[in-house]
Formats: C-alpha cells, sequence, structure tokens
C-alpha cells in the first residue's frame, strides 16, 4: 500500500521551474525567448511558426503541466491510476466516451500545418519534461511521473473540456421526468403554461422496452464525472461601434463562466513570430486561441451557443448475438472492443465497450437487448476543427476571421469580433446538425431510422450579422434567433436577464472608453430581484424578524452588493420558493434534483426557477401548488428564508451581508483525496456580488447555498484603438505551482472586479519584463 509524503511549504518552493536560465534544446531552428511580465504572464517570440508553438508548449509545460496531466488523464479514463477506486466510475464513463479513439483520429484526418502545429507544441511539452530539474509537487505527492505528451493529447484535453457543455444530460433528465410524471405534467415543467403543448411519446412506452436500469445507470456515470463538467457554464460578451466609443475605434468585452478550477481553466499568453502576433487566453495543453485573442488587426472573442449537437439514442440489440443490433429491420455489426481500468491499489476493471453507427453505448447493456449510444458531433466522424485555428492567428480583419471557422466543430460558440477598419461582427460557429424535432427533446428509437442526422447547418447559413445600425452586439447565451431563422439550434437558452442588462447599459454610451466597458463587467442588478423584491414588499407580515427583513427590500434597486444585506434576505427566499413549488411538481423527484448530482439535474432546476420567476411576474397561478395564492406561497417561503439564515447567520439581521454567505471556495483537485494538504494546495475564497442571474456571474448549485460555484473565469477588454490599452484577469494566477508568488496573485483584483493591463508591443514587454528566459537552439 501507497503512503503520501509529507509536504512542506520548502517543498512546494523547491518545485517551481526555472524560468531565467538559458536552456539548450532540440527541436527549434533558433532561439525563442519567453518574456514574463510582473504577473508571471509569458511572451513568446520566436523566428518561425515551428518555434512559436515549440515556446507555448514549453511555457505552458513550465506552468500548467500537472492540470495538463489532469485533464488527459480524466480525458482518457485514466484517473483511477492516480487516485485509486474513488475514480473508477468517472473513467468507466470517460472510457464509453472513446476521447482517445476520437482524437487519434482527428489528429491523422487534418491538414499538414494543423499537424506541424500540434507536433511542435509537443515538442515543447516534451523539452520541459525532459529538461526541468523539479517536476510539479503533485508529482511527488502521488509518486507518479508524467508520460509523454503527445500531439493529439492536446486535442484530447481540449475535448474533455467540452464534451460536458452539450445537451445529452438534459434530454436523459426528461426522459426521467416523463417516466416519472407522465408526458403532459413533466412538458409543463419544460416549457412552462405552455407545455401541454408538447407531446411526448418516450421510446420505453411507445416500443415497450423498460430502459429503467439504463437510465439510473446513465445517471450515476453522470453524476461520476461531475468534477469534470462545466456547472452553469455561460459567458458575456459585447462589442461596441467605434461610432459609439472616444477612440473612434471599436471595443469588444467579456468574460466567460465556467466552474473556478485549480489552476484557472484559462492561461494568458503572447506569442509572436513573423506569420503571426498574438497575444490572449489559451487552454494548458492547447496551441494557439482558440476562444479569446487578438492579433495586430482583429480581436475575438466567443460565449457559449448552447447550441444542441448531442443526441442519445435507444439500441435494440440481439440477444443471441449481442454483437448485431436493429437498424431498419436490418441486423447490423456494432463494433466492440475491450478496454482496462488500471487501478492504484486495487482490482483493475475490464469494460466492454459497444459502438453503433449512431455512437458508443454509454449505458445499459446489449447482452440484455438495449443499450442507449451517444451522438455527438466533436466524435461522429473526424474532427478537424483545430484546423481553424493557425488561419485564425493569421486573419486580417473581421470577415477573414469569420470564413477560418468554416470548418469549426465543438463546442457551437457565439463569436464576436472586431477590427483595426472599424468592423463589428457576429457569427454562431460550429456543426449543428439536421434532424427530426423529437431528438430535440428526448432520447430516440435508433432501430427505426427516423431520427438520423441529415447533415449540418451549411456555413453560409449559420447566424452572422455585420456593423448592426444599433452599433452594439450582445450575447449571453440567450437564444440567438427568432421563429424565422429555418434551422431547429436549441431548446435550452440562458434567460435575457444578463443580456438585457448588458445592452441597456450599451444604448447609453455614445463616447466609450475602456472603463465604461470594464464597468459592464461589475453589473449586478439582478431583473429577477427587483420583481420579486416588489411582490415581498406588497405583503402583510406577522413574523417580526420577517418584517424587519421585508423592509431591506422595500426600496432596493435589486443590486446584488456583496456589502449589502437585501441579496441575502431575497437569495434566501427565492432558494426556499423554488423548493416548495418543486415539490409540488416533481414530488420524489425533488430531492435528488436539489442534490446538484450531475449536470442534467442542475440544468433542469435552473430552468424551472426561470418558468417559476416568469409566472411570478405574469400572476398566472398554473404553477401554484393546491390551495395556495401568491401571496401565500411568497409569503410561506418569506419566512421560512428569514428563519434559514436566522439560523446560519444570527438574529441580527445588519449582519446579513451577501459577501458573508456568498463567496468561492477555490478547491485543488487532490484537497480531497489529501485533506492534510488543503490548506497548502487551495487558494484562498474571496466574496463575490451578483448572482447567476447578473453580468457579474456568481451562480451556486442548490445542494450548496450560496457558495460560488459558475463565476467569470477571466475578463477582458480589447481596446482596438490602442492594444496596449486593453486589460484582462483571471481569478487566481498564470501558474498552477502552489508555491508559486503567481498561483493567485490575481485573485484580489479579480475579487475587486479590476483588470491589469493586458500588454502587447514588444517594446513595452521588454521594457517591464520581470525575467526572460532563452531556449537555445541546438545546431547539429
Amino acid at each position: 500500500m501507497w503512503t503520501p509524503p509529507v509536504i512542506t511549504q520548502d517543498d512546494l518552493n523547491n518545485t517551481l521551474p526555472d524560468i531565467v536560465n538559458s536552456v539548450l534544446l532540440s527541436g527549434i531552428t533558433d532561439d525563442v525567448k519567453i518574456f514574463r511580465d510582473k504577473f508571471g504572464i509569458p511572451h513568446i517570440w520566436a523566428s518561425s511558426t515551428n518555434d512559436a508553438f515549440f515556446g507555448q508548449g514549453f511555457a505552458s509545460a513550465q506552468d500548467r503541466l500537472w492540470q495538463m496531466e489532469c485533464d488527459r488523464r480524466k480525458a482518457y479514463g485514466r484517473w483511477a491510476e492516480y487516485l485509486g477506486v474513488d475514480a473508477v466510475e468517472q473513467d468507466t464513463m470517460m472510457r464509453r466516451f472513446q476521447i482517445l479513439k476520437s482524437v487519434t483520429k482527428d489528429y491523422c484526418a487534418t491538414d499538414s500545418n494543423t499537424r506541424a502545429m500540434l507536433d511542435a507544441y509537443s515538442k515543447g511539452v516534451n523539452a520541459f519534461i525532459q529538461k526541468t530539474r523539479a517536476l510539479p509537487i503533485e508529482y511527488s505527492i502521488l509518486g507518479k511521473q508524467p508520460e509523454v505528451w503527445q500531439p493529439w493529447d492536446s486535442l484530447a484535453v481540449f475535448k474533455v473540456r467540452h464534451i460536458l457543455m452539450g445537451v445529452f444530460e438534459s434530454k436523459l433528465w426528461r426522459m426521467r421526468l416523463v417516466n416519472a410524471l407522465g408526458p403532459e405534467p413533466a412538458g409543463k415543467t419544460f416549457l412552462g403554461n405552455h407545455g401541454a403543448q408538447l407531446v411526448i411519446l418516450p421510446p420505453g412506452s411507445t416500443h415497450k422496452v423498460d430502459i429503467s436500469d439504463a437510465l439510473e445507470e446513465l445517471r450515476r456515470g453522470a453524476e461520476a464525472i461531475n468534477p469534470l463538467r462545466e456547472t452553469e457554464s455561460g459567458s458575456n460578451n459585447w462589442v461596441l461601434d467605434g461610432s459609439r466609443t472616444a477612440s473612434g475605434k471599436p471595443l469588444l468585452a467579456g468574460d466567460p463562466h465556467r466552474a473556478l478550477d485549480v489552476p484557472n481553466v484559462y492561461y494568458q499568453c503572447h506569442v509572436t513570430c513573423p506569420e503571426f502576433d498574438v497575444v490572449g487566453l489559451s487552454f494548458a495543453g492547447c496551441p494557439g486561441f482558440p476562444h479569446f485573442g487578438h492579433n495586430a488587426t482583429v480581436a475575438w472573442c466567443i460565449t457559449h451557443a448552447m447550441a444542441d449537437y448531442q443526441d442519445l439514442y435507444l439500441e435494440r440489440f440481439n440477444k443471441e448475438n449481442p454483437t448485431k443490433y436493429e437498424f431498419e429491420d436490418e441486423w447490423k455489426q456494432a463494433e466492440v472492443s475491450e478496454e482496462t481500468i488500471n487501478v492504484r491499489d486495487g482490482n483493475d476493471i475490464h469494460l466492454t465497450i459497444t459502438t453503433t453507427q449512431h455512437g458508443p453505448v454509454i449505458s445499459g447493456d446489449p447482452a440484455k437487448g438495449y443499450g442507449l449510444a451517444f451522438r455527438y458531433t466533436g466524435t461522429e466522424e473526424n474532427n478537424t476543427g483545430f484546423s481553424c485555428i493557425f488561419p485564425m492567428l493569421k486573419a486580417e480583419n473581421a470577415h477573414e476571421l469569420d470564413s477560418s471557422m468554416r470548418n469549426w466543430v465543438d463546442p457551437c460558440n457565439n463569436l464576436l469580433c472586431a477590427d483595426v477598419f472599424g468592423n463589428i461582427g457576429y457569427l454562431t460557429r460550429g456543426k449543428i446538425p439536421i434532424r427530426s424535432s423529437a431528438n430535440a427533446w428526448l432520447p430516440v428509437p435508433g432501430w427505426t431510422g427516423q431520427h438520423e442526422w441529415e447533415g449540418y447547418v451549411p456555413f453560409e447559413e449559420l447566424p452572422r450579422e455585420y456593423n448592426p445600425e444599433s452599433g452594439y452586439i450582445v450575447t449571453a447565451n440567450n437564444r440567438i434567433a427568432g421563429k424565422e431563422y429555418p434551422y431547429y439550434i436549441s431548446q435550452d437558452f440562458a434567460p435575457e436577464f444578463r443580456a438585457r442588462r448588458i445592452a441597456e447599459r450599451l444604448a447609453k454610451l455614445s463616447s466609450a472608453t475602456i472603463l465604461d466597458m470594464s464597468g459592464i463587467h461589475a453589473e449586478r442588478i439582478s431583473i429577477p430581484a427587483q420583481t420579486y423584491s416588489q411582490l415581498i414588499s406588497n405583503l402583510d407580515l406577522e413574523n417580526s424578524f420577517s418584517v424587519q427583513a421585508q423592509k431591506e427590500l422595500v426600496s432596493w434597486d435589486g443590486s446584488m452588493e456583496m456589502s449589502a444585506v437585501a441579496p441575502t434576505i431575497y437569495s434566501a427566499f427565492r432558494y426556499k420558493l423554488n423548493i416548495r413549488v418543486m415539490e409540488h411538481l416533481v414530488g420524489s423527484l425533488k430531492e435528488e434534483i436539489v442534490s446538484g448530482n450531475g449536470r442534467g439535474s442542475a440544468a433542469y432546476f435552473n430552468k424551472l426557477s426561470v418558468i417559476l420567476f416568469e409566472a411570478a411576474r405574469e400572476q398566472t397561478d398554473w404553477i401554484l401548488p393546491p390551495g395556495t395564492s401568491w401571496d401565500s406561497l411568497i409569503s410561506r417561503a418569506f419566512d421560512e428564508g428569514v428563519r434559514f439564515l436566522r439560523d446560519c447567520l444570527g438574529d441580527n439581521v445588519a449582519s446579513w451581508k451577501w459577501g458573508n454567505i456568498h463567496f468561492t471556495r477555490p478547491r485543488h483537485v487532490l484537497s480531497d483525496a489529501f485533506p492534510n494538504l488543503a490548506q497548502l494546495l487551495d487558494p484562498p475564497s474571496m466574496p463575490m456580488g451578483g448572482d447567476g442571474d447578473t453580468p457579474q456571474a456568481a451562480g451556486y448549485s442548490p445542494a450548496s447555498p450560496f457558495t460560488v460555484t459558475g463565476m467569470s473565469v477571466a475578463r477582458y477588454v480589447f481596446d482596438i484603438a490602442d492594444w496596449d490599452n486593453s486589460r484582462w484577469i483571471i481569478p487566481l494566477g498564470s501558474s498552477g505551482h502552489p508555491g508559486s508568488p503567481h498561483y493567485a496573485d490575481q485573485a484580489s483584483i479579480w475579487g475587486a472586479v479590476d483588470l491589469i493591463p493586458m500588454i502587447y508591443s514588444w517594446a513595452l514587454i521588454e521594457a517591464e519584463s520581470h525575467s526572460c528566459q532563452i531556449l537555445k537552439a541546438a545546431k547539429g
């Protein structure tokens, strides 16, 4: 049995990488220089594209090798090799997604320039592994060594970051609700008051196949990979035309919302060579800047489009020969493979993976005659999306940037851009399959041939807009297009709250500066809070504490300030209101939904919360529990919320400040396994304003109110008139080493919703650099 070593602060300090001394390396044709600013952010100068991507790989490994290792192992279902039996169920689910198989095929199918980019990056990573005097502390804790970084590993870490941002878990949840409640009651909880118009015939009842075991298995698998998911994944971004700015050039800003990883999911970086000069937010383990960045002439950023590109198919298998599955009255041969999960200090787990034409079977048992297959654009066929990266870096204007996205696959994004010529633009990028409307809601029968994908929305017909008359564009995961758009995109867009608040602020600007843009990052007014506080203010309450709490809401504007008491009272009330109505609507499934296990249940909770708000605003009574009115329901939930706060925070209402219970709780990936090391490994928590409905994103799970789980994991403002005037921030720091001064040195600035310079010009970089390391090319 392995015993982990004792780790001290000195051990953390002794495992920091050398970022100063020159190092002689093969794999580059000329010297590469890595300058680091006062926040440890690398600025990489190279004389060729090969050397540039090599340098990006080397610097990424210096700062984030452990994070890259985690993502790679989780993608391939090899986490149990490090953490033992606790990771087996997670690994089992990930093995069934078959990411390793898909990315090796993707790598072989892509073009030569993309392979060269991936090759150079991986050589840079491996050069660091081979030359470093000390590996990240996590390898010592686990007694492990890193393996060679393969070029396709970069595709894997990107894919594992996004496979769980799709909608298959929502379809699973809808199926479970239909089975539990029946089609019409379940439909109301999907769509609100219009739910009765939705007629749902689940495969289980129509075809007399009992898939309850498969659904339960898939639920457990979805919960097992919970640490990998992007909680309340969303984002804001907005672009303002030069006619509305002080400089006469556009301003582009925003912030992605994800779970708070340690280290942060995004990695600040700057890479320069003769063919491009780009600064932005990369993914540790991936070359280029697929989400956020700018070169000398154009800037880009994304939010999640919330598109539906994942389906679940119920497959019929031949019980006498489970390698055969039915399709259009014929038995087809499935692809079957065997895999082994190696378990630290445990027995190996052997898996049989069955794949149909719809994708891998991720739950069920073909030997019993059924299984649920997972169909996903990212693994459906060869995914050559990374072939967009190099053209993207070299794009000279907004329209070239748009064209560079033709082969983008996954995830589907709302891409905003702005260029030095004054253009601003929007594109929905990514592959959106065309198929029957039934696929949008639930798992569908795979044997009929009626639910096949019929191709993808043509690139030329994806939603796009350039230089609108309004002078601005806003995206916040809200609905992309109206009923006139001919193609189905999704059922599950975010409510308009964040987008509306941002648009209202932009509409008032006529001579905007970077400060106006960064001020929107701190926008904390909640539209639901304004409505609910008005309804609460009109109540005739009896409990003295409730009356005292009510007074805090009477003149409140709905701003979720962390120093205020009103946001705490409102949030506790709304939490109790949601729970009370959920008990009425879903009965025994309530506890499972509130537990927060699984992204499907979290998405459903959020959806139902919005439906309830809309019903309250319109005072429609279809959603009310029997024997209640809106006044009685709100009054009771308010009393329960106040009682909850008294139990948690005491009787002094003035001390119920939002920041006292609404804060981040960053956790290193090994802290749960080694709680004695948590104090050394975990960055500090930060109080936060805002909530899940405000542009300053700070959502939380119903399982743990009000600890922040979904937040801005980066903020940025691109000043197209003066690139050196651009600003950015991430929640922790550029380094993934717990002993580094840059592990969390941006945290307090981020907590104050402030930004740091995103320096771009090389004269300024060299003048302000805190270190310069030369990667020297080995000759001969």
